[in-house]
């Protein structure tokens, strides 16, 4: 019995995966490739949220000066959501000096009891754009100078009521590398469904929302209370039938924060575990599959120990393939010797996140408790 549903999972995940990789080679669509004229774009308000990010904010800050976008069409609106530290100073001091920026000292916290601390703060300053599209990152990312520009155009050739970038992980030290490995899975395979039509998810470091589509949804304050505001509102923006595509370029690649320390880490996934719990079937079906791939093929490798390795091996190839082809539509190329590191990391952080995630506690996010 234990052989037979331990070859059924692993044959399962190992067809999962040959799936993705088919379909990432011959179903990977690019939306944002025409080049529109400067008369053309559309005004964009630029929302960046920070709490409690002074280390931060320095590149952030840096990356936004060098974005290639025209200025008499950029809103930048930046929010300081009760930061202890000297957030608001450094953001107040960078906004008063550029006539495009707007500074907002964010009130209360969770002023509605639908809207998480995130939401609350996104939802007053959305309030204050004025431009066509909104676009969202946060306080610890990197934005490439091509970013504005290309996620305009991306909206300006589909007219999506949402469309999510890419973002990877940046950080030298092993375990950052790691996590990066782990983005490009997951948002490899949020790009493959995406493609075909099954596409629920959104990323609020990375995100576009038409004005249309912001104010049909009611804004932030307009949708259920949830710990991940981006799953949310990608999800209501959808049951309004607007279009929510996923574009992935070098043009707008996002760099984000490692987390520091492995206890950070299970904090971060805890809460986008609230998130995943709500997705459809067919994504519980897929995330699953890869979880419960590691008992299974450890029962395989106890039983058969020959196969099991092989089969083992055979996941690890054909997953790093998808990862490495993945990232590459970036012109981001990793070193292959890390996926052989990375099989040993998602296992012991697939089933931690399962277990914190069932454990007693509140999910704390930048010192607020859910």
């Amino acid at each position: 019995m234990i052989l037979h549903l331990s070859i059924f999972v692993v044959t399962i995940l190992l067809i999962q995966d040959l799936a993705l990789t088919f379909l990432l080679t011959f179903n990977f669509k690019e939306f944002g490739e025409e080049r529109f004229i400067e008369n053309g774009l559309p005004q964009i308000s630029i929302l960046i949220p920070c709490r409690n990010e002074e280390g931060n904010l320095p590149k952030t800050l840096t990356s936004l000066d060098q974005l290639d976008y025209p200025k008499n069409k950029v809103q930048v609106i930046l929010g300081n959501d009760n930061s202890s530290d000297a957030s608001g100073e450094i953001l107040q001091n960078w906004s008063a000096k550029r006539q495009y920026s707007e500074f907002v000292e964010i009130q209360g916290h969770e002023a509605d009891s639908k809207m998480n601390g995130k939401a609350n703060a996104l939802s007053q300053m959305a309030k204050l754009a004025s431009g066509d599209i909104l676009l969202f990152t946060d306080a610890d990312c990197e934005i490439s100078p091509n970013w504005a520009m290309h996620m305009a155009q991306t909206w300006l050739r589909t007219k999506a009521g949402m469309i999510t970038g890419i973002t990877t992980v940046s950080g030298s030290r092993f375990f950052h590398k790691m996590q990066a490995l782990d983005w490009w899975l997951t948002l490899g395979m949020v790009k493959v469904m995406g493609d075909l039509g099954i596409s629920v998810t959104s990323m609020g470091n990375n995100m576009l929302i038409s004005k249309e589509a912001y104010r049909a949804v009611g804004g932030f304050e307009g949708i259920p209370f949830s710990l991940t505001e981006d799953f949310e509102i990608a999800r209501q923006v959808e049951k309004k039938g607007f279009r929510n595509i996923h574009e992935v370029s070098l043009g707008n690649l996002v760099k984000t924060k490692a987390q520091s320390d492995f206890k950070k880490l299970l904090s971060q996934r805890k809460r986008w575990m609230h998130g995943a719990m709500t997705l459809p079937f067919v994504w519980k079906l897929i995330l699953s599959v890869q979880v419960l791939f590691f008992p299974a093929i450890l029962g395989l490798i106890i039983l058969h120990p020959f196969e099991g390795i092989i089969l083992w091996l055979s996941k690890v190839l054909i997953q790093g393939f998808f990862i490495y082809r993945f990232a590459s539509k970036t012109k981001t190329y990793l070193k292959i010797l890390d996926f052989l590191s990375f099989e040993i990391y998602y296992l012991i952080t697939a089933w931690s996140t399962i277990v914190y995630y069932f454990w007693p506690s509140k999910i704390d996010w930048k010192g607020r408790k859910y």
